[in-house]
């Protein structure tokens, strides 16, 4: 009989669970697949070249740059410090920075908001991006024309997110708009500029898009929900705005470089960890605990950004639980989640926020965009 017991005993963990399951939660689905078709940033510069030349690349407010100007000044400019710019040059200055043509460390930001990403996590999420984008393409497009995509990100020019649309953006020879600040900030300057762009792509958070209830908006295909929690009701108010859209809800961290996870826009908060991307749900020993139960989350991969100044550099730490090819990082979100029994991470809604953007990021006393 104590002969039974103990092989029952040892057929779990210390944290209760079976070693099945343990791979399951800690492998299977805390990992994404291995990210596919990344490509440097530089050679993600080059395929610009191979796009019309008339064809418009960046807009921003009345400011238009067709990609024969933007790949002209990109090049006069590459490797160097530029000056201030606004509109639509600021793409100009983002491209042109050193560490994206050399594969270095990109810093963004001024101040508190400064951040410091490595070129590669950039090129995984911008991998991503594409991919995301290439699910809702109508049509095939020759890649010497381009996509006849028109892609909206809502988000300032300073910032990770922004690089790596512009970058998803022209290696896909798309057209990439990004509002002004006043339009950022007005629900119907906004909604007029999706509609006077006939923009097919959004990418914004749930209080960007919160004010756009009621609008006909028949050209967006793609609704692409950016945040840390995943709002009940947006997705029908999206619908009805464009109701052949798809629509999905990327849970984002001021630590990644794009969605570390991506799901529905179903208010459920469900999600998958996206290729490159680590997810852990621990307890408070850092033991994984069982679908069910909801734990603290650890995220992690290949678009995981520097460590940051304190106190967010103490986010960060080893993953208890490396996974061989992936990165050995981790930081901790401070949200809660819970496993579904069928691999669905679930954000435990009201239960835990990820920390404020401005503590994140290594900061520096000299910066390159402000």
């Amino acid at each position: 009989m104590l002969g039974v017991m103990s092989g029952m005993a040892g057929a779990r963990t210390v944290s209760g669970l079976t070693p099945a399951l343990r791979q399951r939660l800690l492998e299977e689905w805390a990992t994404g697949v291995e990210p596919s078709d990344v490509v440097g940033l530089p050679r993600l510069l080059r395929r610009a070249w191979a796009v019309p030349v008339a064809r418009p690349a960046v807009r921003c407010g009345d400011d238009r740059l067709d990609y024969g100007e933007l790949c002209a000044r990109v090049g006069r400019s590459a490797g160097t410090r530029s000056a201030p710019a606004a509109g639509a040059e600021q793409a100009v200055r983002l491209l042109a920075l050193p560490a994206v043509h050399d594969g270095g460390l990109i810093r963004l930001g001024a101040g508190s908001r400064s951040v410091a990403v490595t070129a590669g996590a950039v090129a995984v999420a911008v991998a991503d991006r594409c991919a995301v984008a290439a699910e809702q393409r109508w049509e095939w497009a020759d890649p010497a024309l381009g996509s006849p995509d028109v892609r909206l990100v809502v988000a300032p020019w300073d910032s990770v997110g922004t690089l790596v649309e512009l970058l998803a953006a022209i290696a896909d020879g798309a057209t990439l708009v990004v509002p002004t600040d006043a339009q950022r900030t007005d629900p119907v300057a906004l909604t007029e500029l999706i509609s006077a762009r006939s923009v097919t792509h959004v990418v914004a958070s749930p209080a960007d898009l919160a004010g756009l209830r009621g609008c006909g908006l028949p050209t967006v295909r793609r609704w692409d929900v950016v945040g840390t929690q995943c709002p009940a009701g947006l997705s029908d108010r999206l619908r009805a705005s464009s109701p052949e859209a798809v629509t999905s809800f990327g849970y984002a961290l001021p630590v990644y470089a794009g969605p570390v996870a991506r799901g529905p826009l179903d208010g459920s908060g469900r999600a998958r960890p996206i290729p490159g991307a680590r997810l852990l749900v621990l307890d408070d020993y850092r033991q994984p605990v069982p679908p069910g139960v909801v734990g603290e989350v650890y995220a992690g991969g290949a678009a995981l950004m520097e460590d940051g100044a304190r106190p967010a550099a103490s986010r960060f730490l080893a993953d208890p639980f490396p996974v061989e090819g992936v990165s050995p990082r981790l930081y901790r979100t401070g949200a809660r989640a819970r496993w579904t029994a069928d691999g669905w991470l679930v954000l435990a809604d009201g239960l835990g926020a990820a920390p404020p953007r401005q503590l994140v990021g290594r900061l520096t006393s000299t910066t390159l965009l402000a």
